[in-house]
């Protein structure tokens, strides 16, 4: 019971950090749950011949015929390691929800204990053994440099979130934003999209299998290659379409001519599906989230050189709002694949 009511308080912490991120579980599992269940498919295995007791009693399995080593699945006292739960795991999950597909998310210090755990899976005659996946990723270090527990320079996930919404605040003030004016309640909810935005976006943006540098100054900047920037992009198109008043924005429009920043827009808007395919192909997000830099780059010049409510053409205001509506639902959703909320003013 007191086990229980421990794990409940760590949970609650979990889940109010998970909120503030967007984040969301179908399911927990407990090694408690998985342990037993390993050791149960490893004594089959055993039975099998698939693994072997050394004198000790430890059991393992050899896969040198697969150009990896021996390794150890249960220990001589017969306690379970890593690998034993993850075996339980794996026919767990697809108990649960039978999986044709599974991709382990994790950091790329794991690579070898993953290529054990699938050809483990696929020697034990598992029917998901060859639909597992692990996207290996790329640490991520401090500008002081890589963090470690023992020395204690690790970032507690809560104050990494308090750290990014603080500058994102600064930036705004500094830049006389909209958003101060705004009441408290839509200033706070403005100023953490862009902060959370900016964390997400700065950690995605780069492929997963790099290392990386994540400094959340420079993450909240409104310009460059940050989600501020990309978000501006969003709330001066949406905006702009807002603020025009024109209600017939679905109906066909002809213009005679096109500026080749308009034609670049309609370029960009093209390339979306197949940019989101290759992302889900190639398990690499960076892609979309490159994209929106890019599309959100394509806006800025086409805003620069195109007025789009300050001319005497109908046509041609309506052309360039239709363009600005697609690109303010184009980035609004490419980002929110990312889970990047949108903020409506900036």
């Amino acid at each position: 019971a007191l086990w229980k009511k421990m794990n409940g308080w760590v949970y609650q912490g979990f889940d109010k950090t998970y909120s503030e991120l967007g984040v969301w579980f179908d399911r927990k599992y407990y090694e408690s749950e998985t342990y037993m269940l390993g050791k149960d498919i490893i004594e089959i295995g055993l039975e099998k011949n698939i693994f072997y007791k050394k004198p000790d009693t430890s059991v393992w399995i050899d896969l040198t015929d697969v150009k990896l080593d021996h390794k150890l699945v249960l220990r001589s006292d017969g306690t379970s390691v890593y690998m034993t739960q993850d075996i339980g795991m794996a026919r767990l999950r697809e108990a649960d929800f039978h999986c044709q597909k599974v991709v382990y998310v994790v950091a790329d210090e794991q690579n070898y204990h993953f290529q054990v755990l699938f050809e483990i899976l696929k020697k034990l005659g598992e029917p998901y053994a060859n639909g597992l996946f692990h996207l290996s990723y790329g640490m991520v270090e401090l500008p002081s440099g890589r963090m470690k527990s023992r020395e204690g320079t690790v970032v507690d996930a809560d104050d990494l979130v308090a750290e990014v919404v603080s500058e994102a605040t600064r930036e705004v003030n500094e830049r006389g934003s909209i958003i101060t004016q705004l009441p408290d309640s839509q200033r706070l909810e403005a100023t953490r999209r862009i902060g959370i935005g900016a964390m997400k976006y700065d950690l995605i943006k780069v492929n997963p299998k790099k290392k990386m540098v994540f400094n959340p100054a420079e993450a909240v900047n409104f310009e460059g290659h940050t989600g501020p920037y990309i978000q501006y992009a969003y709330v001066r198109s949406s905006g702009v379409v807002r603020d025009s008043g024109m209600s017939d924005l679905a109906r066909k429009t002809v213009v005679e001519t096109i500026h080749h920043t308009e034609k670049d827009l309609i370029a960009k808007f093209y390339e979306y599906e197949n940019i989101v395919a290759e992302a889900a192909q190639n398990y690499d997000p960076s892609v979309i989230a490159n994209y929106s830099y890019d599309l959100a780059k394509a806006y800025n010049r086409f805003w620069h050189d195109c007025p789009i409510l300050k001319n005497n053409d109908e046509n041609t205001a309506r052309f360039r709002l239709q363009l600005s509506k697609v690109t303010a639902h184009v980035l609004q959703h490419s980002m929110g694949l990312l889970g990047i909320e949108m903020p409506e003013r900036m």
